[in-house]
């Protein structure tokens, strides 16, 4: 099941961005069930965007983009739970159909693509809510002029 995975990723540091991406598909490399036919990093560009405070961050932004060969359906789905994408693609499927005991469902590539792209979108929002309450308590927590902005905290 031949597929393009992409990983986003946005940092402050340019040299750092790369090697997450590079520490990324070093990672993503070790999955077993699926070969790496080939893998791109794309060159990093200056990006700002507005935190939920409405400040702007400006940084860099690049992204992963390896296409695989997955064993199976399950493998893909593994995959999908385990390192939650940015976005994959299918490529080498028609159709996917999902047999009931009253009926029988098909899904064309797009439409199995689109709900694929779902399941990382749908964890990502809920990690991001628990982030955002947990950034709202430590912002509360923390008064006093010897804490640091949270959007100037440098992670290493």
């Amino acid at each position: 099941m031949k597929s393009k995975i992409y990983f986003e990723a946005f940092s402050n540091d340019k040299d750092k961005l790369t090697e997450f991406l590079n520490k990324t598909f070093d990672a993503i490399s070790k999955f077993k069930n699926f070969q790496i036919i080939d893998k791109k990093i794309a060159d990093p560009i200056t990006k700002d965007i507005k935190t939920p405070d409405g400040k702007t961050i400006s940084g860099w932004s690049s992204y992963l983009e390896i296409y695989a060969d997955f064993k199976d359906f399950d493998s893909l789905i593994d995959f999908i739970l385990f390192y939650t994408p940015s976005r994959i693609d299918i490529e080498d499927i028609k159709e996917m159909k999902i047999i009931t005991k009253d009926n029988e469902i098909k899904y064309n590539k797009e439409k199995v693509n689109l709900l694929l792209n779902q399941i990382p979108q749908a964890i990502n929002m809920k990690v991001s809510a628990l982030l955002n309450i947990y950034l709202a308590q430590v912002k509360k927590d923390s008064k006093g002029p010897d804490n640091q902005s949270l959007t100037n905290l440098k992670i290493k």
